[in-house]
Formats: structure tokens, C-alpha cells, sequence
């Protein structure tokens, strides 16, 4: 019974040194030993900071937010080459020639950005108006935009309860015959604190 009991001690304290030290008599045959491994604790990999997009945070697409009222159409549409992916843009035809979306903003923002132009692959015979109304109050309107090279818009929004932003076709070449002549585009509007 002695025996048997230090055989199983023997056994144990065997195990406990090979999942320790690992298997073989103590000296690793340079082919299969493992490079050591080290860690320091006083190194740190920065967490990746959180999207723009999130309640709360200092930006917000104007996109992901619902307007008052009406639908937008909103995704990925480019302007010159340049795609937008959080884009509140318009189809236009000779039969549409105004459309506008308003956001309740709860006096949160304080600064209202966006690229607008013509979506590519519009008529380049188009020209579309952009304007943007806040609490009631015209504060911004472009001139004739067209097809090219999109300018940005910077509006301040402080204070601001409800902003609406809105598109208008001014001429196309077949503006009278009700045919597509290409989407206004606000690229990636942006609210910011």
C-alpha cells in the first residue's frame, strides 16, 4: 500500500513537472524548443475609438437620422469621382422639381456641414438649387450647381430646433418631358458638436 500511494504521489509530481517545465529530461533540443515569451504590462494597444455615428457622440450623420414628415433616400452615391457613403441624395425629373426633408435637431448641434453637387452619371445639361432652412429662417442657398466638382457647405447650427435642407431642379434639357435627369446629392451632411 506504501508503494502503491508514492507511485501515485511519484505519478502526480510528474505530471505537475511535465505540464510545468514540459516533457523530456530538462535540456530542449534547439529544433523543437519554443521561443520565450514575454509580456510587459506597461505597453498598451489603444482601444479603437467608437464610431461617429453613436448617440451621444460628437458627430452625427444627418442620414441616420429620420426627417419629420417625409422619407429620404439615403446610402452610398458619388459625386466626382468621390463616393459618399452616408448620403441623403434626390432622383429629379422634369416632373419632380422640389423636394425637402426637415430634422428635429433638439437644439443639440452646433455646426452643419455637407458636400452637395450632382450625382455622376446626371444630365450635364442639369442644375439643381441646395438650400438649408433653419427654425424657419432661410440661412443658406446656393447658386446653380451642376455637374463637376461639388462645393462644401458650412452652416452654423447652434440653437437650431429644426433644420430642413432641400433640393430644387432649376433646368435640365429635358426638363418639360418627365425624364430622369440625375440625383442631387447632400454628400455625407454632418452634424457636430
Amino acid at each position: 500500500m506504501l508503494v502503491s500511494g508514492l507511485g501515485v504521489t511519484l505519478a502526480i509530481v510528474g505530471l505537475v513537472v511535465t505540464l510545468i517545465v514540459g516533457p523530456g529530461s530538462g535540456e530542449a533540443d534547439s529544433d523543437s524548443a519554443l521561443p520565450p515569451t514575454t509580456t510587459e504590462s506597461s505597453v498598451s494597444v489603444p482601444a479603437p475609438a467608437p464610431p461617429a455615428t453613436t448617440t451621444g457622440a460628437a458627430q452625427q450623420f444627418l442620414a441616420e437620422l429620420t426627417p419629420v414628415g417625409t422619407t429620404a433616400y439615403t446610402g452610398s452615391i458619388s459625386v466626382n469621382g468621390v463616393a459618399y457613403p452616408h448620403a441623403i441624395y434626390q432622383q429629379f425629373s422634369g416632373c419632380s422639381t422640389e423636394v425637402s426633408h426637415t430634422y428635429d435637431l433638439n437644439r443639440e448641434w452646433s455646426r452643419f456641414s455637407s458636400v452637395i453637387g450632382v450625382a455622376d452619371g446626371g444630365n450635364t445639361e442639369s442644375a439643381l438649387q441646395f438650400s438649408v432652412v433653419a427654425d424657419g429662417k432661410s440661412v443658406f442657398t446656393s447658386g446653380n450647381i451642376g455637374v463637376g466638382v461639388p462645393p462644401k457647405v458650412e452652416i452654423p447650427v447652434a440653437g437650431v430646433e429644426n433644420l430642413t435642407i432641400a433640393f430644387t431642379l432649376l433646368d435640365g434639357a429635358s426638363s418639360s418631358s418627365c425624364t430622369q435627369l440625375g440625383n442631387g446629392v447632400w454628400g455625407d451632411p454632418t452634424l457636430t458638436k
